[in-house]
C-alpha cells in the first residue's frame, strides 16, 4: 500500500505526470470500448446475415427520392393569405 499512496503523492507533485497518467488510461479504457462496440457490431452483423437480413456485399443504399427536397410547382405563385371568414362570423367580439 505505501507504494500505491508514493506514486499518488508524485503525481500530486507534479501536475503534469498526473495528467499524462490520466490522458493514457483514457486511452486505454477507450480503446477497449472501441473493441467491445466492434464487437458487438459484428455480432449484429453475423446475426442479420444468418436471418437473411443482409448478403455479404449488400448494403443500405439511399434513395435520391428521399433525399431531394420537394419540388415547387410550376407555372402558379401560390402566396398566403389571411382566412377572414372567422373574424365575420364573431362580429369582432372575441366571445
Amino acid at each position: 500500500m505505501g507504494l500505491i499512496s508514493a506514486i499518488i503523492a508524485l503525481f500530486k507533485a507534479v501536475p503534469s505526470l498526473e495528467r499524462l497518467f490520466f490522458q493514457i488510461s483514457d486511452g486505454i479504457r477507450e480503446a477497449k470500448a472501441q473493441n467491445r462496440l466492434d464487437a458487438k457490431l459484428t455480432h449484429i452483423d453475423n446475426a442479420m446475415r444468418v436471418a437473411g437480413g443482409v448478403r455479404d456485399g449488400e448494403g443500405t443504399e439511399w434513395s435520391e427520392g428521399v433525399d431531394r427536397s420537394p419540388s415547387i410547382p410550376e407555372g402558379g405563385t401560390i402566396r398566403a393569405r389571411v382566412d377572414e371568414g372567422g373574424i365575420k362570423e364573431s362580429s369582432g367580439t372575441g366571445v
